[in-house]
This record gives C-alpha cells, structure tokens and sequence, in this order.
C-alpha cells in the first residue's frame, strides 16, 4: 500500500520533471527586445530557431564558453536524474516488494538534483549578468533579460529539492 508521502512525492516528482523538460528544451533563457529568444539549445528569431547543433548555429550570446557548457552540463544532469526518480517512484507504487525501500534512494538522488539544477540556475544568473549583460528587465541600456524558462529551471530546482525531502520523510518509516 503506497503511503500518503510516496503519492504526494510521485505528484512532485511529475511537476517537477515537467519544470525541467520545459526549461530545459524551451528558448526562453534570455529574451531579447528584437523579439528573438536564447535557449540552452537553440536561438530562435521570429518563426525560425538554429539549433546548437548546427552547422551553422549563430547565437545573439557567447555560447561557447565554459560557463554556458557547464550550465548546459548541470542542468542535462538535473533532467537525468529526475527522469531516473520518476522511473524508479513508479516502480516502486507498482510493485510490492515487501523488503525494499527506494524513498531513500530517490531522496537522494533528487537532492542532487537540486544541487545540479540550482547550480546550473546560478552559474547562468551570474555569469549572463556579468559577461552579457542580461538584467531582470528591460531598461532604456539593456535590450536582455531573464527569460521565463531560467526562472522555471530556478523553480524546479526548488521543487527538486522539497518532492526529495518529501521522499526521504517517506524512506524514514520501516517497510515489512
């Protein structure tokens, strides 16, 4: 019988991976005025989008340096790890097994999560504002800003971070 904290940690786990997805694919990091948006992985001008990936990929901002790489590196680890949770939470309500406790685990590896998420949040927050002048709003000097999927990536982090002690309460109790 699944517990009221593995039900409530299965819905947390579900919005935050959904936070994440769509952070993490969406090109909505840094908005420019000229209506073009920056995305980890794409920028996209009106109803076109290059992809990093590309040959011939053209970026309004530095994307080849190690802070974006990192930023890149730490949030593919956060999206990782909570497609990983969500895979062994939904074992876990599936399955009986009498002797296992996977709450724990995925506590855990959620909490790493926050750790890659958060850092990834950070590490972009800081270095766009230093070294692309990317502010909060736009101003009369500043034609960047934040865009809606950094923030949902900060949000996630969050989330990570609460559905993961929301799953170790749960791995607290002993299963017999």
């Amino acid at each position: 019988m699944a517990t009221c904290c593995s039900i409530l940690g299965i819905i947390g786990l579900v919005l935050t991976d959904l936070a994440v997805i769509i952070s993490f694919a969406t090109p909505y990091w840094v908005q420019f005025r000229q209506s073009q948006n920056q995305g980890l992985w794409a920028m996209c001008e009106a109803d076109s989008c290059q992809w990093f990936f590309e040959k011939n990929y053209v970026s309004m901002l530095e994307t080849d340096t190690d802070w974006w790489v990192s930023v890149q590196g730490l949030v593919s680890v956060g999206l990782g790890l909570g497609i990983l949770c969500l895979l062994l939470a939904t074992i876990a309500l599936c399955c009986e097994c009498r002797s296992c406790n996977t709450s724990k685990c995925i506590g855990v590896l959620l909490i790493i999560a926050f750790i890659g998420l958060g850092v990834g949040a950070i590490v972009f927050g800081v270095c766009a504002n230093k070294f692309e002048d990317v502010q909060l709003d736009y101003d009369q000097d500043h034609g960047r800003r934040f865009g809606w999927a950094f923030w949902l990536d900060a949000a996630a982090a969050g989330a990570a971070l609460l559905t993961g002690l929301i799953y170790l309460v749960d791995g607290r109790g002993t299963k017999v």
